[in-house]
Formats: structure tokens, C-alpha cells, sequence
């Protein structure tokens, strides 16, 4: 029993030792041709810094486009009646929205909380609203929302064109275009009618505070923002509001935001249903860098299969002296194996030495877009300067793929192996 159990434990200690030698052979063999395995670990780096600077690049443009749009006016999250996005009523609203607002800041992932009521009114310079004339009276249809100045977050403030923001009971904040259609200007009145939300008629009586042009004409010639107080009282909403837009400190939550914030009155709609055209067009982004990413992966594991394809042939020799010697073609395959797996650590190890610096510098420098991508930059508000982001999930990807794309370039070739002639191997060296 004991010579049965002495002679399992050397069986494994050989096993064991074996396994190291073999490692340790693999990785010397790779430095036998130094110039071919930097190659090699060159190639495996310049694919993946290349993948890993376009992903990033492409999720930095990604997310401040997201977080600049949705900051802009929507926010991140918000809370509304159930049935208002798909047919936005007056009478369908957020009840007893100030203790809804109160128990939503004790919440420590909401940055902003902002209430807001709108309605779809006609609008008119005060006076012409009911003037009987023949020659193009300045009232036109318009968005009227009513914010509160001290929390409203959006960046629509700031796109102050003349006068300034809201900040008296009774003053507008009107777009731009709106402002030149209706002929109006700084301390002129407006009036507005619409209808309550009883099913009356609303009336009020703003002054022009200031105009704003926030570089999208859809918004600039059809919005204006009255004080919420005063939109409550004109259309007869007393603690209601129709939404309470949030920010999030980390946008990538908001779906999850979203789904916590639902009862039986409410419902909260995350950014990605607030702003679906914004949605569609990321995701058809992300499959185009997907596509780019994965060709550039194929591209690596066809120069891998050529150049284990290329080692092959060079150290026929080799194999053919390990054959005669004794060495099993499964145990030269293998050690074929271990060496591609040494090259491919290398090579990642190589990519996230020269990636995760030059990300992380990247992302605090910036790199400038240039005149090409103005228009886009105008249309979402993105900055001139992209900051990358850096992302742990595209490294493991890539290294992971690197890993099973070499095993699989590694075996292919090797195959041939077994069909080794070990006279013919012998005189190739001759």
C-alpha cells in the first residue's frame, strides 16, 4: 500500500514537474527569435491600443453627448404620470409634487431636482391677441413651461441671448425666434391662452425678461418659460406639476433610477425613453464601432495564424529531433500552445502598460475634434475638446479574445504535426 501510494505522489510530482518544464521550454523558445516575437507581441499591442483608443474615444463622445443633452432640459430621470409620454394631457399630472420633491432629495444619487408644468398655448404680443387686422397679427402657437428658477438645472438658462433669466413673479424667458415672431422684446408683455386643466380657459400676462437661443431652431421659435407659480395659478393646478426632471451623479443609472421610482401614480421615464432619437443613434454607433472592433480582432488572428504557420515550417527541424527523441506530437502541440499563450500575455500585458496611461492622460488633456465634427458638436453640445473614457470592460474583452484567438492560431497550424515524418523533418535541417 505504501509503494501503491509512494508511486501516485511521484507520478504527480512528475506530472507536476513536466508542466514546468514545459512552461519554462515554451518561454525560452520565444526567445530564440526575438525579432519575430516582438513582432508578434508589437502586433497584439498596436490591435489593441488601436480597439481600446477607438472605444474609448467613442464612449467619451457617447456619454457627454448623453449627459450634455439630457442636462440641457429633460435630465436624466423623470417622474410623471403614468400615460403623459404617450399622450401628454393637462389634466394628467404629479400629484403633491412638494412632498414628492422632499422625500427625492434625500436621495443622495439625484445631483438636481427640477418641477416642471407645460401646455401647448397661443401666444401674442399683449393687446394684438384679439386684434381684428388683416396684416399678419403676431400671435403663433407655442410651448409654455413653467419652471422653478431656483432649481431648474438646465442648461437652457444659460443660453441667455438678450436681457436675462427668469427671476421675478410675472417675467418670461422667451426663445429667440419665438421673441421675433410674435415682434416682442425686453419688457414687453406677451399674453398667453390655453386651457385649464378643468377644462376652462387659462390666461396670463408675462413680461419679457429675456430671450435665448439655444442653437436648435425647433426649440428657439416654440418655447417659453414663465415662473411654474404663475403657470399654476393661470391653468389652475394647484400642488401638480406634469414632470419632476432629475440628475443622476452617475448617468448610467438611469434605468435603474427609473425603475425605483414608480407607485401607482406615477411612473419615472428614464433619458433613453425621454429622448429616443438620441438612444437609437448611439446604439447605431456602438454596433459600428462593435463592427470595426471585431474586424480588427479577425485581422489579428489571421497575422497570428500566419506567423505560427511561418514558425511551423522554420523549426521542422526541431520537431523532427523531439519526435525521434520520444516527444509525443500532443505533447509538441502543446507546447506550441503554452508558447501562444506566452506571447499573448505579453502582448496584453504590453497593450495595458502603453492603454491605461495614455487613456488616463487623454482624459485629462482632451483631444481637440477640430472643424470636422462642428456640427455635430453645435447639435448635441458636445465641447471642441473629446475626453476619452476609460473603460475596464473593453480591456477584459480584448484580453480575453487575445487569449482564445492565439490558442485557436496556435492549434490550427501545429495539426500538421502529426503527420510529422521525423527522416523527412531530420534532412529539411541538411
Amino acid at each position: 500500500m505504501a509503494e501503491a501510494t509512494l508511486s501516485t505522489d511521484t507520478r504527480r510530482a512528475a506530472a507536476r514537474a513536466n508542466r514546468v518544464s514545459v512552461g519554462a521550454i515554451a518561454w525560452r523558445n520565444l526567445w530564440r527569435n526575438r525579432r519575430r516575437t516582438w513582432l508578434m507581441v508589437g502586433g497584439i499591442a498596436f490591435c489593441g491600443l488601436l480597439v481600446i483608443l477607438v472605444s474609448s474615444m467613442q464612449l467619451g463622445v457617447f456619454e457627454m453627448m448623453i449627459d450634455n443633452s439630457t442636462r440641457f432640459f429633460t435630465g436624466h430621470v423623470q417622474v410623471q404620470h403614468p400615460d403623459y409620454l404617450d399622450e401628454p394631457r393637462m389634466n394628467r399630472t404629479v400629484a403633491n409634487a412638494r412632498e414628492r420633491m422632499a422625500a427625492l432629495a434625500l436621495r443622495p444619487e439625484f445631483t438636481a431636482i427640477a418641477p416642471r408644468a407645460q401646455a401647448f398655448a397661443l401666444l401674442a404680443a399683449s393687446g394684438d391677441i384679439s386684434a381684428d387686422s388683416d396684416t399678419d397679427p403676431p400671435a403663433t402657437g407655442g410651448l409654455v413651461i413653467g419652471v422653478d428658477p431656483i432649481r431648474e438645472f438646465g442648461a437652457i438658462r444659460h443660453a441667455t441671448d438678450s436681457g436675462r433669466y427668469l427671476e421675478e413673479p410675472g417675467e418670461a424667458y422667451v426663445g429667440s425666434m419665438l421673441a421675433e415672431n410674435l415682434r416682442v422684446g425686453i419688457g414687453d408683455e406677451v399674453a398667453i391662452l390655453g386651457n385649464a386643466g378643468d377644462g376652462g380657459v387659462a390666461a396670463m400676462v408675462v413680461t419679457v425678461a429675456g430671450t435665448f437661443s439655444s442653437g436648435q431652431a425647433d426649440i428657439d421659435r416654440s418655447q417659453m418659460l414663465v415662473h411654474l407659480a404663475d403657470f399654476q395659478d393661470a391653468f389652475g393646478l394647484d400642488d401638480e406639476v406634469h414632470s419632476i426632471a432629475l440628475t443622476l451623479a452617475d448617468p448610467k443609472s438611469a434605468l435603474a433610477a427609473a425603475a425605483t421610482l414608480g407607485d401607482a401614480e406615477t411612473a419615472g421615464v428614464p433619458w433613453q425613453e425621454l429622448m429616443p432619437d438620441v438612444h437609437q443613434m448611439v446604439d447605431l454607433k456602438l454596433q459600428s464601432t462593435y463592427m470595426i472592433y471585431v474586424l480588427l480582432l479577425v485581422l489579428l488572428t489571421f497575422s497570428i495564424v500566419n506567423a505560427f504557420i511561418m514558425t511551423t515550417f522554420e523549426r521542422t527541424p526541431e520537431f523532427g529531433m523531439l519526435k525521434a527523441i520520444g516527444m509525443r506530437p500532443g505533447g509538441i502541440v502543446g507546447m506550441m500552445t503554452v508558447e501562444a499563450l506566452w506571447m499573448a500575455v505579453l502582448g496584453i500585458a504590453v497593450t495595458i502598460a502603453i492603454g491605461v496611461p495614455l487613456i488616463t492622460i487623454l482624459g485629462v488633456t482632451g483631444i481637440t475634434l477640430g472643424e470636422t465634427y462642428s456640427e455635430m458638436t453645435a447639435q448635441f453640445r458636445i465641447p471642441e475638446r473629446l475626453f476619452p473614457s476609460f473603460g475596464y470592460r473593453v480591456f477584459l474583452e480584448f484580453s480575453i479574445t487575445v487569449l482564445v484567438a492565439t490558442q485557436v492560431a496556435a492549434l490550427i497550424p501545429t495539426l500538421r504535426l502529426r503527420r510529422l515524418n521525423v527522416v523527412d523533418a531530420l534532412r529539411a535541417e541538411e
